[in-house]
């Protein structure tokens, strides 16, 4: 663990803190006064990049008028990312995994075809200036 939350003050934390120095408490690490966060469970999907088809998953912290705040990875939740709410879905595990393995196979088909170009290329000859 690289460190967590302070779930009274969202201050992120190394893991060798004892007492949060935003609000003085001390931490609990486990059982069911545990007063950290330590792990996130995505409760939604994003798109974060204008032009892109990459899916990422995120956890839903606060709604705006037009944009919400999200956290894609624990040390964001203390300074979330803030996205446009018509850029937030549902989360689907198979969805996302589907689309992800999509865009595998079609990175290894760009790779694919820029090798047999490159093969290619290589056959050409100087032209003999004479």
């Amino acid at each position: 663990m690289t460190g967590f939350i302070c779930l009274n003050c969202n201050t992120w934390l190394s893991p060798a803190t004892n007492t949060c120095p935003g609000c003085q408490q001390a931490l609990i690490y486990e059982g069911e006064t545990k007063n950290i966060l330590d792990r996130l469970e995505p409760n939604c999907l994003i798109n974060r990049y204008d032009g892109s088809d990459l899916l990422e998953p995120a956890v839903f912290l606060k709604c705006g008028r037009s944009n919400a705040k999200v956290a894609t990875k624990l040390q964001e939740y203390a300074k979330p990312v803030v996205i446009p709410k018509h850029k937030i879905y549902h989360f689907n595990q198979q969805l996302l995994s589907s689309i992800q393995a999509l865009r595998n196979e079609r990175t290894a088909a760009m790779m694919r075809y820029e090798q047999l170009i490159q093969n290619h290329w290589q056959q050409l000859k100087p032209y003999p200036y004479e």
